[in-house]
């Protein structure tokens, strides 16, 4: 009974005991903070995130023009506030007071995720990296890789250098590739 008595005295503490009708703003409790997930805008006790039931977006927001609508479902997109808050989460869990690290995407964002990749870009400085993405393409188009690697490795004998093994397989991978396209090679038109 007394648990009962203090549960009650501790509502009416927060206001949450007041009568229907009544004008008075209903204040939080002092530890509640607001859910960090992307949608949710729920006040939620820290200390007890397993009892909230949260529904919320994956993602961010995307501002793009006037166009305002979330990450993770971008087939409902909204152009006015109202509307744009209005459309529910696509994810069941819990509340959370951990900050996300990109709080909204803008045009920027949308632009650098789908700009175009140098295809150089990731190609090594290294000479034996350089050799094991070559074997690896090799590999890829049904080339053995012990092949490879006793032709890169009689080479790298004879030649004592890798770099020089590099610009040897350089040479005559370009050299296989222009007599491919000669009169020579019975190619289909």
């Amino acid at each position: 009974m007394d648990s009962a008595l203090a549960q009650i005295s501790r509502l009416a503490s927060w206001g949450a005991a007041a009568m229907p009708g009544c004008d008075d703003v209903v204040p939080r409790p002092p530890e509640h903070v607001k859910c960090k997930n992307f949608g949710c805008n729920k006040k939620f006790d820290p200390r007890y995130p397993d009892q909230t039931k949260c529904i919320h977006h994956r993602l961010p927001p995307v501002f793009h023009e006037t166009a305002k609508y979330w990450a993770c479902c971008p087939d409902k997109k909204a152009y006015d506030w109202d509307e744009f808050m209005k459309i529910p989460g696509c994810q069941q869990g819990h509340c959370s007071n951990v900050s996300k690290d990109k709080k909204f995407l803008g045009g920027a964002d949308l632009r650098a995720e789908n700009a175009p990749k140098r295809l150089d870009d990731d190609v090594p400085v290294d000479p034996r990296k350089k050799l094991d993405k070559l074997r690896e393409g090799l590999v890829s188009i049904g080339v053995g890789p012990d092949d490879f690697d006793r032709a890169w490795g009689r080479l790298g004998a004879k030649l004592g250098d890798l770099n020089l093994v590099v610009q040897q397989m350089n040479q005559l991978f370009t050299e296989v590739l222009q007599n491919a396209d000669s009169d020579e090679v019975n190619m289909p038109d």
